[in-house]
Protein backbone atom coordinates (compact mmCIF):
# COMPACT_ATOMS: atom_id res chain seq x y z
CA UNK A 1 0.00 0.00 0.00
CA UNK A 2 1.28 3.28 -0.70
CA UNK A 3 0.52 6.62 -0.53
CA UNK A 4 1.97 9.74 -2.42
CA UNK A 5 4.25 7.41 -3.52
CA UNK A 6 6.00 6.12 -0.42
CA UNK A 7 5.36 2.57 0.93
CA UNK A 8 3.26 3.04 4.29
CA UNK A 9 4.56 0.99 7.21
CA UNK A 10 7.96 0.10 6.02
CA UNK A 11 11.46 1.97 7.67
CA UNK A 12 12.43 5.16 5.58
CA UNK A 13 16.19 5.61 4.52
CA UNK A 14 17.55 8.77 3.84
CA UNK A 15 17.35 8.21 0.01
CA UNK A 16 13.83 7.41 -0.41
CA UNK A 17 12.11 9.19 2.46
CA UNK A 18 9.78 12.05 2.49
CA UNK A 19 10.94 15.27 3.08
CA UNK A 20 9.35 18.22 5.61
CA UNK A 21 8.54 21.04 3.85
CA UNK A 22 6.60 22.83 6.47
CA UNK A 23 7.49 26.52 7.31
CA UNK A 24 9.32 27.48 10.10
CA UNK A 25 10.13 30.88 12.13
CA UNK A 26 13.78 31.91 11.75
CA UNK A 27 16.37 30.25 13.60
CA UNK A 28 13.69 27.68 14.20
CA UNK A 29 14.07 23.77 13.28
CA UNK A 30 12.97 21.63 10.84
CA UNK A 31 13.33 18.67 12.24
CA UNK A 32 10.55 16.67 13.85
CA UNK A 33 12.91 16.17 17.18
CA UNK A 34 13.42 19.67 17.07
CA UNK A 35 16.63 19.72 19.85
CA UNK A 36 15.89 16.64 21.93
CA UNK A 37 18.89 15.66 20.58
CA UNK A 38 21.97 18.18 20.51
CA UNK A 39 24.87 15.56 20.50
CA UNK A 40 25.72 12.48 22.24
CA UNK A 41 25.06 12.28 25.73
CA UNK A 42 26.56 8.93 27.04
CA UNK A 43 24.26 8.13 29.89
CA UNK A 44 22.51 11.12 29.96
CA UNK A 45 20.57 12.77 33.32
CA UNK A 46 16.72 11.61 31.77
CA UNK A 47 17.73 7.72 32.34
CA UNK A 48 18.49 8.08 36.07
CA UNK A 49 14.95 10.05 36.68
CA UNK A 50 12.88 7.12 34.04
CA UNK A 51 14.87 4.65 37.18
CA UNK A 52 13.23 6.67 39.75
CA UNK A 53 10.03 6.30 38.46
CA UNK A 54 10.28 2.22 37.83
CA UNK A 55 11.31 1.99 41.54
CA UNK A 56 8.73 4.22 42.79
CA UNK A 57 6.51 1.65 40.54
CA UNK A 58 8.59 -1.60 41.79
CA UNK A 59 7.48 -0.66 45.36
CA UNK A 60 4.33 0.20 44.52
CA UNK A 61 4.11 -3.08 43.35
CA UNK A 62 5.81 -5.20 45.95
CA UNK A 63 2.97 -3.50 48.35
CA UNK A 64 0.24 -5.37 46.35
CA UNK A 65 1.54 -8.33 46.32
CA UNK A 66 2.02 -8.61 49.74
CA UNK A 67 -1.62 -8.30 50.29
CA UNK A 68 -2.45 -10.98 47.99
CA UNK A 69 -3.03 -14.33 49.75
CA UNK A 70 -1.41 -17.04 47.94
CA UNK A 71 -3.21 -20.59 47.62
CA UNK A 72 -2.15 -23.68 46.62
CA UNK A 73 -2.47 -24.72 42.98
CA UNK A 74 -2.04 -27.48 40.49
CA UNK A 75 -0.24 -27.58 37.50
CA UNK A 76 -1.03 -29.90 34.26
CA UNK A 77 1.72 -30.25 31.82
CA UNK A 78 0.96 -31.07 27.85
CA UNK A 79 1.39 -34.97 28.27
CA UNK A 80 -1.55 -34.90 31.35
CA UNK A 81 0.87 -35.18 34.15
CA UNK A 82 -0.48 -33.12 37.04
CA UNK A 83 2.15 -31.59 39.19
CA UNK A 84 1.21 -29.77 42.57
CA UNK A 85 4.58 -29.93 44.43
CA UNK A 86 8.23 -28.31 43.54
CA UNK A 87 11.61 -29.97 44.31
CA UNK A 88 11.88 -28.90 47.47
CA UNK A 89 8.55 -30.66 47.81
CA UNK A 90 6.55 -27.50 48.91
CA UNK A 91 3.14 -27.02 47.46
CA UNK A 92 3.04 -25.28 44.19
CA UNK A 93 1.02 -21.68 45.16
CA UNK A 94 -0.17 -18.65 43.95
CA UNK A 95 1.95 -15.58 42.94
CA UNK A 96 5.15 -17.69 44.21
CA UNK A 97 5.35 -20.32 42.22
CA UNK A 98 7.05 -19.89 38.72
CA UNK A 99 7.13 -21.66 35.54
CA UNK A 100 10.77 -21.75 35.92
CA UNK A 101 9.69 -23.56 39.43
CA UNK A 102 7.74 -26.09 37.62
CA UNK A 103 10.39 -26.82 34.95
CA UNK A 104 12.99 -27.58 37.67
CA UNK A 105 11.02 -30.18 39.17
CA UNK A 106 10.91 -31.91 35.87
CA UNK A 107 14.42 -31.19 34.72
CA UNK A 108 17.07 -29.00 35.69
CA UNK A 109 18.10 -28.33 31.61
CA UNK A 110 14.56 -27.90 30.69
CA UNK A 111 14.50 -25.10 33.05
CA UNK A 112 17.42 -23.58 31.85
CA UNK A 113 16.77 -24.25 28.19
CA UNK A 114 12.72 -22.86 28.23
CA UNK A 115 12.74 -19.48 27.16
CA UNK A 116 9.10 -18.47 28.36
CA UNK A 117 6.27 -20.96 29.02
CA UNK A 118 2.65 -20.85 26.96
CA UNK A 119 0.07 -20.50 30.06
CA UNK A 120 -3.53 -22.07 30.14
CA UNK A 121 -5.60 -21.17 32.91
CA UNK A 122 -8.31 -23.09 34.22
CA UNK A 123 -9.06 -19.90 36.49
CA UNK A 124 -7.23 -16.84 38.32
CA UNK A 125 -7.35 -17.13 41.85
CA UNK A 126 -9.85 -14.81 43.11
CA UNK A 127 -7.43 -11.62 44.43
CA UNK A 128 -6.17 -11.54 41.25
CA UNK A 129 -6.97 -8.45 39.29
CA UNK A 130 -5.57 -8.51 35.57
CA UNK A 131 -5.90 -4.64 35.31
CA UNK A 132 -3.50 -3.88 38.52
CA UNK A 133 -1.44 -6.89 36.86
CA UNK A 134 -1.43 -4.82 33.53
CA UNK A 135 -3.17 -7.33 31.37
CA UNK A 136 -5.61 -4.78 30.52
CA UNK A 137 -3.32 -2.83 28.58
CA UNK A 138 -1.92 -2.85 24.71
CA UNK A 139 0.10 -6.13 24.23
CA UNK A 140 2.81 -4.89 21.83
CA UNK A 141 4.24 -8.16 21.94
CA UNK A 142 1.56 -10.06 20.41
CA UNK A 143 0.85 -7.21 17.83
CA UNK A 144 4.12 -7.86 17.20
CA UNK A 145 3.24 -11.80 16.65
CA UNK A 146 -0.12 -11.02 14.56
CA UNK A 147 2.01 -9.03 11.89
CA UNK A 148 4.56 -11.36 11.32
CA UNK A 149 1.36 -14.31 11.29
CA UNK A 150 2.93 -16.62 13.67
CA UNK A 151 1.51 -19.92 14.21
CA UNK A 152 0.64 -20.73 17.83
CA UNK A 153 0.64 -24.38 17.49
CA UNK A 154 -3.07 -24.49 17.70
CA UNK A 155 -3.00 -23.40 21.55
CA UNK A 156 -6.20 -21.70 21.63
CA UNK A 157 -6.92 -22.06 25.33
CA UNK A 158 -8.84 -24.41 27.10
CA UNK A 159 -12.26 -25.20 25.64
CA UNK A 160 -13.90 -25.77 29.31
CA UNK A 161 -12.90 -22.78 31.45
CA UNK A 162 -13.25 -20.31 28.14
CA UNK A 163 -9.72 -18.73 29.36
CA UNK A 164 -7.31 -18.15 26.67
CA UNK A 165 -3.40 -19.62 26.36
CA UNK A 166 -0.98 -16.56 27.05
CA UNK A 167 2.58 -16.37 27.12
CA UNK A 168 4.19 -16.39 30.46
CA UNK A 169 7.68 -15.01 31.73
CA UNK A 170 9.89 -17.86 33.37
CA UNK A 171 10.24 -16.28 36.56
CA UNK A 172 6.60 -14.58 36.57
CA UNK A 173 4.57 -16.28 39.27
CA UNK A 174 1.40 -17.74 38.56
CA UNK A 175 -1.70 -16.07 38.99
CA UNK A 176 -4.07 -19.48 39.17
CA UNK A 177 -4.37 -23.67 38.73
CA UNK A 178 -3.08 -23.96 35.24
CA UNK A 179 -5.08 -26.51 32.81
CA UNK A 180 -1.62 -26.50 30.17
CA UNK A 181 1.80 -25.24 30.81
CA UNK A 182 3.88 -25.67 27.71
CA UNK A 183 7.89 -24.73 28.35
CA UNK A 184 8.57 -23.55 24.96
CA UNK A 185 12.85 -23.32 23.43
CA UNK A 186 14.30 -21.09 21.44
CA UNK A 187 15.27 -23.47 18.84
CA UNK A 188 11.98 -25.09 18.84
CA UNK A 189 9.07 -22.87 18.92
CA UNK A 190 8.24 -19.41 16.52
CA UNK A 191 6.60 -17.79 20.13
CA UNK A 192 9.81 -18.31 21.98
CA UNK A 193 12.29 -16.88 19.14
CA UNK A 194 9.94 -14.02 18.82
CA UNK A 195 10.14 -13.02 22.89
CA UNK A 196 13.58 -13.56 23.10
CA UNK A 197 14.29 -11.18 20.18
CA UNK A 198 11.67 -8.85 21.26
CA UNK A 199 13.43 -8.37 24.78
CA UNK A 200 17.02 -8.49 22.83
CA UNK A 201 15.92 -5.71 20.89
CA UNK A 202 14.94 -3.42 24.12
CA UNK A 203 18.50 -4.53 25.62
CA UNK A 204 19.59 -3.17 22.23
CA UNK A 205 17.58 0.30 23.00
CA UNK A 206 18.69 0.77 26.14
CA UNK A 207 22.63 0.34 25.22
CA UNK A 208 21.89 3.04 22.74
CA UNK A 209 20.05 5.15 25.27
CA UNK A 210 23.17 4.46 27.51
CA UNK A 211 26.13 5.08 24.79
CA UNK A 212 25.05 8.09 22.78
CA UNK A 213 21.57 9.43 24.61
CA UNK A 214 19.91 8.36 21.70
CA UNK A 215 15.67 8.96 21.64
CA UNK A 216 13.96 5.34 20.86
CA UNK A 217 10.94 5.35 18.32
CA UNK A 218 10.37 1.90 17.36
CA UNK A 219 11.90 -1.62 18.04
CA UNK A 220 9.87 -4.75 17.00
CA UNK A 221 11.19 -8.50 16.56
CA UNK A 222 10.84 -9.61 12.97
CA UNK A 223 11.02 -13.11 11.55
CA UNK A 224 14.62 -13.53 11.56
CA UNK A 225 15.21 -10.91 14.62
CA UNK A 226 15.20 -7.82 15.39
CA UNK A 227 16.03 -4.04 15.55
CA UNK A 228 15.30 -0.81 17.36
CA UNK A 229 15.06 2.64 15.00
CA UNK A 230 16.63 5.81 17.53
CA UNK A 231 16.38 9.32 16.68
CA UNK A 232 20.39 11.28 16.31
CA UNK A 233 18.88 14.72 15.11
CA UNK A 234 21.49 15.38 12.50
CA UNK A 235 23.76 12.60 13.85
CA UNK A 236 24.57 9.50 12.43
CA UNK A 237 25.29 5.48 13.60
CA UNK A 238 28.28 4.65 11.79
CA UNK A 239 30.07 1.16 11.21
CA UNK A 240 32.37 2.16 13.80
CA UNK A 241 30.14 2.75 16.47
CA UNK A 242 29.11 -1.11 15.90
CA UNK A 243 31.99 -2.33 18.30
Amino acid sequence: MSEGGVDQGRRATASDGPLMETEVGEGESKLIGGDSFVGRTPNPSWLADRGNVFETIKARRALELEAKTPVEITVTMPDGTVLTHDKEEQPFMTYKTTPYHVAVKISQGLADSATVARVTYEKYADDYDPEQDGMEAADTLADAMDDMDLDDGGADGDENSGMKSQLWDMTRPLVGPVSKLELLKFNDDHEAKTVFWHSSAHMMGEALEHLYGVKLTIGPPLKGGFYYDSYMGKDSYKDEDCE
